[in-house]
C-alpha cells in the first residue's frame, strides 16, 4: 500500500471511529503524502457512508426489523474505495459491512497483505481512539469544551 493510500484509509478509519485527534493527525499526513481535496472528501464520504449504514443496521437489528438489503450505498468498484470502506467498517465493528467490503476488495484482486495492513491499521487507530477518549476522563472538573474541543495541533495518532 502506498503512503497516500495508507493515509487515506487511516483518515477514513479515524472518521468512522469518531476520533478527532486521529482525524487531525491523518489529515496532515494525507496532505503530506499528496492527497488533494477530492481524495480527502472521497475518504471522508466513504467513512461516513459506512458509519451511517452500520448505525442503521444496528437500529434495525435492535428493533427486530429485517436488515436493509442495499447496504451502505458506497458501491464503487475501485480498489482504493473498497480499502477505505473496509477500514471504516472495521472501525465501527460492522460485520455486515466488513463482509460486503472484504468480498468486494477480494473480487477486485486486492492481495491479502494489503487487507492485513488495513486490518492492522484499523486495530491500531481504534486502540488510539479509545486511549484518546480515556485520557479525557483523567479526573478533575473539566468543562465540556475541555473534554471534547478541538484536538491540539500536535495531536498524534499512530
Amino acid at each position: 500500500m502506498s503512503t497516500l493510500e495508507k493515509e487515506l484509509v487511516a483518515l477514513a478509519i479515524s472518521v468512522a471511529a469518531g476520533c478527532r485527534p486521529c482525524v487531525t493527525h491523518h489529515l496532515v499526513e494525507a496532505r503530506k503524502a499528496g492527497a488533494d481535496d477530492t481524495a480527502i472528501e472521497t475518504a471522508v464520504a466513504g467513512a461516513v457512508c459506512v458509519r451511517k449504514a452500520a448505525t442503521e443496521g444496528m437500529r434495525r437489528h435492535a428493533l427486530g426489523l429485517d436488515p436493509v438489503k442495499k447496504g451502505c450505498g458506497c458501491a464503487v468498484a475501485e480498489p482504493l474505495a473498497e480499502m477505505i470502506s473496509l477500514g471504516a467498517a472495521l472501525a465501527v465493528n460492522c460485520t455486515a459491512e466488513i463482509h460486503k467490503h472484504l468480498g468486494a476488495a477480494r473480487s477486485l484482486g486486492l492481495q491479502q497483505n494489503r487487507l492485513d495492513a488495513i486490518f492492522a491499521l484499523a486495530a491500531t487507530i481504534r486502540g488510539r481512539a479509545v486511549a484518546h477518549a480515556e485520557a479525557r476522563f483523567g479526573g478533575g472538573e473539566a468543562s465540556r469544551s475541555d473534554c471534547w474541543g478541538e484536538a491540539p495541533k500536535a495531536a498524534r495518532c499512530c
